[in-house]
């Protein structure tokens, strides 16, 4: 570590590291400066002005954001000269700022309103007419733009030139007719434009799904994961009179989203809100008509053990239901049924290649966390197209590439963005992925050194490759060396957690969720209990409704009314997540909590609840307390989680992994 530089701020003895920002340092002391162009995330520019501080022996005030630490500096932060500077940069500020804060979402969290009220001068002294523009322009399907309240800060700017690599906005005009805007015929349609909104200073962007969501002091806060992708990003939930999600906001988790978000997650909270299965209900004809629940279990129940003897039934359940969730699924259909016609997905794939990160595993790599891609010397991406897929962990693959100066290999079937970050392009056929990474792995062991390596692979090759790949893999994994790791992106929310509490078919006969459909359609599966109808959503739909439309019998726990094209026999509304709490399993097998951020609606009930009512009514009682005794069972059972704590989780989670190694340490 190089010698810490010394220094002093306001009286205070500070010690940092060298390169640091003074507006850093004064942080790390305990010491206020107020900044709008500054973010810890992005390249300092100097622009706002508010930073301004003295340094002793320096003629000018100097803006505290563009200037390092040099030993022995003085520093002033608070002085007349500089509180008076930040009096004249707020009243410029406010030239032309519509003070419209009662009907403005940014009022009440709004950086312009508290330092005007802390440092800013008392009163305006501008009697002249302000600047009025249209307002607000809708710029993108999700932003909306008040040019009057912007401040010029360029963050927006910047965060598309520097994070997103979409640059969509950007500055026109100069002076006081200055704005930002977009480029003609070009709307504001980054999957991240989202992440302006969070960093716009003042209320000049907000989001048009989310606007007048509520007053700060109205809205209440709770941590959670977004249930987007399999990355696992960390949000804050918001939600108003404890019965409304209102606002999904960034909450830095470094472990898997590095601060960011994108906006099919950040404004992907309708499902607990909208559409709500929120009573029980039997088909009579054919119509659906509320039942109370000990009807609607007692035909439920029926239904699954007249089929479940009979060999004739099927089971899936939602990859973006909860670890206690799906344990309680797979309890209630190992146990009770005794089924083998078990599975999460139902999309045709290799059975070697399900678990597409044990395959991996299997191959030789090491396995590796999101986090191993900031430090790789070389990335390769295999079968993914990571701005579909899991597009927060792409922003993290493009700053490896661009601050750190990984070498990037894209290997896919079809063009996708990050080719445009690649060092190396390497095309294949559909069916023919494992000739090119062999071919590949030929090419790094005959001209390369080894050097830390992250191989990123997508889940999606199980559908059109077979066992050959991981033949390809191994020597993939010798071509790289041990410092290569791997790192598997799964295509739901708790993939793996699906795939890790057992939620396949049994190896000795069971059907796929491919294969119950199939089956459903040549009369060998009458029935099929579905917990959650997120394995037929990417389906063909005609396919779907065909299959299902064949089957004597449906049994359908979820939380949406309408998720089905045709109307199931016994419907059970189950909670949503935010309803009730549990943990998800991200990509790389990071455990994290969600808390509980509003009231059950309607008679809705827990999913592990309506599973243990139904292991009971079928003669198999099993009466879980609460989430937090389920998920201490899971860490008794699942390979992988032993010794994970509810209390340890906190709100970032834990990697099991980083326990072994605390363990072995």
């Amino acid at each position: 570590m190089a010698d810490l530089v010394t220094l002093t701020i306001d009286g205070r003895t500070v010690q940092v590291e060298p390169g640091t920002l003074l507006v850093e340092a004064a942080a790390q002391a305990g010491i206020l400066i107020p900044v709008y162009c500054y973010h810890p995330k992005l390249a300092p520019v100097g622009a706002c002005r508010m930073c301004l501080v003295e340094i002793e022996g320096m003629p000018k005030l100097v803006a505290s954001c563009t200037t390092p630490v040099k030993e022995g500096m003085v520093v002033h932060t608070n002085n007349a000269r500089v509180e008076k500077a930040r009096r004249g940069m707020l009243e410029f500020l406010l030239v032309h700022h519509p003070l419209d804060c009662p009907i403005c979402d940014k009022g009440g969290e709004c950086p312009l309103q508290d330092y005007t009220y802390k440092f800013g001068p008392g009163q305006s002294r501008y009697t002249f007419a302000k600047r009025r523009w249209e307002k607000p322009l809708q710029i993108g399907p999700n932003i909306l733009l008040d040019r009057e309240r912007c401040i010029m800060c360029f963050r927006c700017v910047r965060f598309c030139q520097e994070i997103s690599g979409h640059e969509q906005l950007g500055v026109f005009e100069r002076g006081n007719g200055q704005e930002i805007g977009v480029h003609p015929d070009q709307p504001f349609d980054s999957q991240f434009a989202g992440n302006t909104i969070e960093l716009c200073p003042v209320g000049a962007l907000t989001g048009a799904p989310t606007r007048f969501f509520g007053r700060t002091w109205e809205v209440a806060h709770s941590p959670g994961v977004c249930t987007g992708c399999a990355a696992g990003c960390n949000i804050r939930v918001d939600t108003r009179d404890g019965s409304e999600v209102v606002r999904y906001w960034s909450r830095e988790n470094r472990h898997t989203d590095d601060g960011w978000l994108c906006d099919a997650g950040r404004f992907g909270f309708g499902f607990v809100n909208e559409r709500r299965l929120l009573e029980p209900k039997l088909k009579s004809g054919e119509e659906l008509t509320n039942a109370t629940w000990q009807q609607a279990l007692v035909r439920a129940a029926a239904t699954l053990s007249e089929h479940s003897k009979a060999g004739t039934l099927g089971i899936m359940a939602s990859p973006a239901m909860t670890n206690e969730n799906l344990y309680a699924i797979a309890k209630l259909a190992r146990e009770a049924l005794g089924e083998k016609n078990l599975d999460h997905s139902a999309r045709k794939r290799d059975a070697a290649l399900a678990d597409i990160a044990r395959a991996g595993r299997e191959a030789g790599f090491a396995a590796g966390t999101l986090v191993d891609i900031d430090a790789a010397a070389r990335i390769i991406t295999i079968g993914v197209d990571l701005s579909r897929e899991q597009p927060v962990t792409e922003l993290r693959v493009k700053k490896a590439v661009r601050q750190n100066g990984a070498a990037l290999i894209s290997v896919h079937g079809s063009d996708v963005e990050l080719d445009g970050y690649a060092a190396a392009k390497v095309r294949y056929e559909p069916g023919k992925a494992a000739a090119a990474v062999e071919a590949l792995a030929k090419q790094i062991a005959e001209r390369d050194e080894p050097s830390p390596s992250v191989v990123v692979l997508g889940s999606r090759l199980a559908e059109t490759e077979d066992a050959s790949l991981i033949a390809a893999l191994s020597a993939l994994a010798r071509s790289l060396g041990e410092q290569a790791r791997l790192v598997a992106v799964l295509p739901s929310c708790n993939s793996r957690g699906a795939l890790d509490l057992g939620i396949l078919p049994a190896p000795d006969g069971g059907l796929s969720g491919a294969q119950m459909l199939q089956a459903a359609r040549d009369g060998r599966i009458k029935a099929l209990f579905l917990a959650g109808a997120e394995p037929l959503l990417d389906l063909d739909a005609d396919l779907v409704k065909d299959a299902l439309g064949r089957l004597e019998a449906i049994v359908y726990m979820g939380w949406a009314a309408d998720s089905l094209p045709v109307s199931p026999d016994v419907a059970l509304p189950c909670l949503t997540v935010l309803e009730t709490g549990g943990t998800f399993s991200n990509t790389d097998g990071r455990i994290q909590r969600v808390f509980r951020a509003i009231r059950p609606r309607g008679r809705a009930k827990p999913v592990w609840q309506i599973a243990a009512d139904l292991a009971q009514a079928l003669g198999n009682p099993w009466l879980p307390a609460s989430v937090e005794e389920i998920f201490e069972q899971v860490t008794r059972e699942a390979d992988g989680y032993a010794g994970v704590e509810w209390g340890r989780l906190g709100v970032n989670g834990i990697h099991p992994r980083a326990l072994a190694e605390q363990r072995q340490g």
